[in-house]
């Protein structure tokens, strides 16, 4: 499997096992220039995918359930002092 990107990026425009021409033909087709793309190989595309940066992964409920309890905790801490 081989995918046709828009150059630089990830954006699929082909994704087979086209020869080159078609794979550029196909671009064409849907207004790309043969400069606006390039052809990877799959690990080439695989790496390229794995090196975008993921966004940071949000707190799980438990995570945030524990963190309040926590919060909750030291506040009580904090009032029963005053």
């Amino acid at each position: 499997m081989r995918y046709c990107v828009i150059k630089n990026t990830v954006t699929v425009i082909d994704g087979s096992d086209n020869p080159d021409d078609v794979m550029l033909q196909n671009a064409a087709n849907i207004n790309f220039t043969p400069e606006q793309v390039e052809i990877l190989s799959e690990v080439e595309y695989l790496q390229r995918v794995d090196s975008i940066p993921k966004p940071p992964q949000s707190p799980t409920a438990e995570e945030r359930i524990a963190a309040l309890e926590e919060a909750t905790l030291v506040m009580m801490e904090v009032l029963a002092s005053v």
